[in-house]
């Protein structure tokens, strides 16, 4: 028994004495079985474990992270997914985590670290927030996201749109393998595992909100301001609206807080819970898109009057322009007073008069106010694309000719009294014209340009017609940009005029501008409204026939072999429209206009000479 003892007690000082040399031994190094990650740092000192440590992290984050998407191989970068390793950390973890610990736990571990491995992970930060921001944009194109019901519309027709289900990438494994890799310093491939994602919204849920946009869509609703306005049409009505499940947390996605951040992961499955349903709402920040929009159009700024003279000819003149500011607080409030989903307004047509803040112009100088020259009274715009240089050039003579032109009350314009003989003295080009059945190189072509854009403000001012002519026959310049036949004038000196009569009290203006860059010309008459209203109909084009034949002549002065074409051929045909001009109650002018365009053939010469 004796000797027994004797035993146990040498054996006890000596495993005491080698555990004493064994922990003296590893008192300022790692201890045996010690791992970061799979590399063995075991028996090193701290400047050891921190060479080893930084140069393997470095290393690491170096790599990419490998997805597998079926046959499809993804690859981004750690810091792409937001992970920051922290070496410094991680250091620390390693070399001193296992010694600082009470006595007991002390002998434990440098006993364990005798047989077991111990495995020390690195420290690093993840924003789940980019993580999952970056592993969407990364997945979405190997997915197919399901879709749901929602209001379209069909041929101005609201209607629901079917729902599909998708199928996309498991993204909670997706993250937990991203996690598995960073924290054990593995590149191992990550396998992308599909799972089914039902749509939130069916056709069935959709139902109460198609039946609150046919109701919405029924209703004929205009936004206006003076004679503007602008119709909510199917198109602007779906764009102000917005659709959304009735209940956002059942949407196909299970939102998670990781980290302190939030992240969405497509993973949940909502078939067996509350079904939602598909609402309607007007989105406010739409409404203000589109107040701001039709604000673009009313706001102006003011800007006063102003008039200079050259003789009896006006050479410069800016018009009074009341300035104009569209409330776009009031007109959103306006909207979302008349318009509702829900609460819908009794009327069937509903206008919405947009408050509008006017800041009036000044009158600069005392010759406007003693000529009434106050106001835009009337405009007229026709358009000359296609025309050849010379025609151009006197369109813009004829333009610069009449503009300026003040009109007493009672006076009466002839267009060809002002602007004189059309020839080349008067610094007129040669282009094609009318004359004689024919369409002939001749001084002043394209003077027809301007005495029917007059003919156009006149009609649209309310003055009456005193002399107009049309054409012989139909000239394409004058149907462009969806004008009809009937709304041209010719003038031929001294024959054939275009005249109209001021019969305001005030005098009027006329001004005509150029816009080269666009081939649009543009009349305006000034004056004094006295309140008068034009109703203008559309033109009823009847009668019509076709262009003769083409004629082609001989002409020995060109080569033989040649052909050239002179004229043009237009169809024949009749217009008529009617004008209406009210002051007040009263019509004060009531006629109607008819245009007889012959049918004209093309005419090509062929050459016979030598």
């Amino acid at each position: 028994m004796t000797h027994l003892i004797k035993t146990l007690l040498v054996s006890s000082i000596i495993l005491i004495i080698l555990f004493v040399i064994y922990s003296f031994f590893f008192i300022n190094k790692t201890l045996p079985n010690t791992y970061f990650g799979n590399l063995s740092v075991s028996g090193k000192n701290e400047d050891q474990v921190d060479k080893i440590i930084t140069n393997y992290i470095d290393n690491y984050t170096k790599q990419m992270i490998n997805i597998s998407c079926g046959s499809k191989n993804v690859e981004v970068s750690l810091a792409d997914l937001g992970v920051n390793y922290d070496a410094g950390s991680s250091v620390s973890k390693v070399y001193q985590n296992p010694k600082k610990v009470n006595f007991g736990q002390f002998i434990k571990n440098y006993l364990s670290a005798l047989v077991f491995r111990t495995y020390v992970n690195p420290s690093y930060d993840l924003n789940y927030s980019q993580l999952n921001n970056k592993l969407d944009a990364l997945l979405s194109p190997y997915e197919k996201a399901p879709r749901d019901s929602t209001i379209i519309f069909d041929a101005h027709e609201p209607k629901i749109s079917k729902s599909s289900n998708g199928i996309v990438v498991d993204r909670i494994k997706i993250i937990k393998d991203i996690i598995t890799n960073l924290e054990g310093l593995s590149s191992e491939r990550i396998i992308a595992s599909y799972i089914n994602s039902q749509s939130s919204i069916k056709e069935s849920q959709a139902e109460q909100a198609l039946e609150k946009v046919k109701a919405l869509n029924n209703q004929n609703i205009i936004l206006y301001y003076e004679q503007e306005k602008w119709p909510v049409s199917s198109d602007v009505l779906l764009n102000l609206l917005e659709f959304s499940p009735s209940d956002q947390d059942i949407n196909g996605y299970l939102t998670l807080e990781i980290g302190g951040s939030k992240i969405s992961i497509k993973d949940i499955d909502i078939s067996d819970k509350t079904q939602p349903i598909l609402q309607v709402r007007l989105n406010n920040e739409k409404i203000s898109l589109l107040i701001s929009d039709i604000a673009s159009y009313i706001d102006k700024q003011t800007a006063d009057a102003t008039i200079e003279f050259d003789g009896q000819k006006v050479t410069s003149f800016t018009p009074a322009s009341d300035g104009q500011q569209l409330n776009q607080t009031l007109a959103k409030n306006l909207i979302l007073e008349k318009i509702s989903v829900d609460n819908l307004h009794p009327e069937k047509n509903i206008s919405i008069l947009l408050p509008v803040e006017v800041t009036r112009a000044k009158i600069a100088n005392k010759e406007i106010n003693s000529l009434g020259v106050r106001e835009l009274i009337g405009t007229g715009v026709s358009y000359f694309a296609g025309s050849i240089p010379n025609r151009k050039f006197n369109i813009e003579l004829g333009a610069k000719l009449i503009s300026g032109t003040l009109i007493a009350p009672g006076e009466t314009f002839s267009f060809n009294k002002l602007v004189g003989p059309v020839s080349r003295e008067q610094g007129f080009k040669q282009a094609y014209v009318i004359n004689k059945g024919r369409t002939v190189l001749d001084d002043g072509g394209g003077i027809c340009q301007v005495s029917t854009t007059v003919f156009r403000a006149v009609l649209n001012s309310g003055l009456p017609i005193v002399k107009r002519t049309a054409h012989a026959y139909r000239v394409g310049y004058y149907e462009q940009k969806g004008f009809k036949p009937g709304f041209d004038a010719t003038i031929f000196s001294p024959s054939v005029d275009l005249q109209f009569k001021n019969d305001t009290a005030n005098h009027i203006l006329v001004q005509a501008k150029v816009d080269t860059a666009n081939a649009k010309l543009q009349v305006d008459i000034y004056g004094t409204s006295d309140g008068r209203k034009v109703e203008i109909s559309n033109a009823v084009v009847s009668n019509i026939t076709p262009a003769p034949p083409p004629l082609y002549q001989d002409d020995p002065t060109l080569p033989k072999g040649t052909v050239k074409q002179v004229d043009f051929e237009a169809q024949g045909a009749t217009s008529v429209f009617s004008r209406k001009v009210y002051k007040g109650d009263q019509v004060i002018i009531d006629e109607t206009i008819r245009s007889n365009f012959r049918p004209w053939q093309a005419v090509y010469l062929v050459g016979t000479g030598g």
